[in-house]
């Protein structure tokens, strides 16, 4: 792999590894299916043919789920960490007071 080209860890292929797709295009090659989805529509746009507009789509509505699931367990993580703390808190204040 030549170092001038940037290299996306999500996308990039280890060597020994094989990819699961290539790019129609440009033959890039990707981990994940969904990551060739992605980038035949938004790299090469005038290209992309119906069916992979709508499974971009398609895609980019499960990412949007993934990423909407993702804030609610951070927001619970921190919702129970800021709730630890002032129950520890109210519980060293109660023993010292």
């Amino acid at each position: 792999m030549t170092t001038s080209r940037r290299v996306h860890p999500e996308t990039a292929v280890p060597d020994g590894e094989t990819p699961e797709t290539t790019c129609p295009y440009c033959e890039r090659p990707f981990r994940r299916e969904r990551f060739q989805v992605l980038h035949v529509v938004e790299a090469h746009p005038d290209r992309a043919a119906a069916r992979e507009r709508e499974a971009y789509e398609r895609v980019r509505d499960e990412e949007s789920d993934d990423l909407f699931i993702y804030h609610l367990k951070v927001l619970f993580a921190l919702g129970a960490l800021y709730a630890a703390f002032v129950i520890s808190s109210i519980v060293a204040f109660s023993i010292a007071g």
